[in-house]
């Protein structure tokens, strides 16, 4: 197998270092040891094959067989930012790690990180084999007939062991999103009460990023009309971007 025959470039949180692992075990003949007790993957080494993180199309050669992790259900594209902290930080963020880590003199949370987050995209790649995540979780079976897709041979069983393995560990985060974020959103859209008081801030505020994503217009009015009040109820959320003085 050739020297950087295979390249994995990723965003952070997309689950890159579990595709890059993956391949490892795939291109392996005997099992890898690895740690199934962690829901990451950043327990083997990258082995020659070449990372691209964050990705950058421009730097995806011409020799290399690439591949790119994504999620493309708009429900979750403040997954990959989720999770991210949670495995990276190992904790989701408060104020003043959004301050350090964006580098914002401000001290409202909200609007701030808003104004980052309002049209986040992971796009899709022009040079890369591009892999839905979403299905990791959804249809494992698609997945997994993507994964091999992209290697162009069978998957052995322990790559498909490891692939489970690491997706059951994951479940939790996903569940833990869906209930506070995917379903606080519904709620939203859906103008439904709910008390969402014992919610952290980030998880509120990617309520409210999911509800505005790329409107431009909703995300102006909840600038304007959030003024540091106190985010009890998903209806507060509402009632702030759909604020009918702006």
């Amino acid at each position: 197998m050739a020297y950087h025959k295979f390249c994995v470039s990723w965003q952070p949180g997309t689950f890159g270092n579990l595709i890059r692992s993956a391949i490892i075990i795939q291109q392996s003949d005997n099992n890898i040891d690895f740690d199934i007790k962690r829901d990451d993957s950043h327990d083997i080494s990258h082995n020659g094959i070449f990372l691209v993180h964050p990705h950058n199309d421009s730097e995806i050669l011409d020799n290399m067989s690439a591949i790119k992790p994504y999620f493309e259900t708009k429900q979750l594209t403040f997954f990959p930012k989720y999770l991210h902290y949670l495995k990276h930080f190992k904790s989701l963020p408060n104020k003043k790690t959004i301050k350090n880590y964006y580098d914002i003199d401000s001290n409202n949370f909200y609007k701030d990180t808003l104004r980052i987050y309002w049209n986040y995209t992971d796009s899709i790649s022009n040079r890369c084999f591009n892999i839905k995540m979403d299905n990791l979780f959804y249809d494992f079976d698609l997945f997994i007939k993507d994964f091999e897709s992209y290697i162009e041979e069978k998957i052995k069983s322990q790559t498909l062991n490891f692939l489970q393995i690491k997706r059951d560990k994951n479940l939790i985060h996903l569940e833990n999103f869906t209930e506070n974020i995917i379903n606080g959103t519904y709620l939203l859209e859906h103008n439904k009460s709910k008390n969402i008081q014992n919610l952290l801030d980030y998880e509120k505020l990617l309520i409210i990023c999911t509800y505005v994503h790329e409107n431009w217009d909703l995300t102006y009015k909840f600038l304007k009309s959030y003024n540091n009040q106190e985010i009890v109820d998903v209806m507060d959320i509402y009632s702030l971007i759909h604020d009918t003085r702006y």
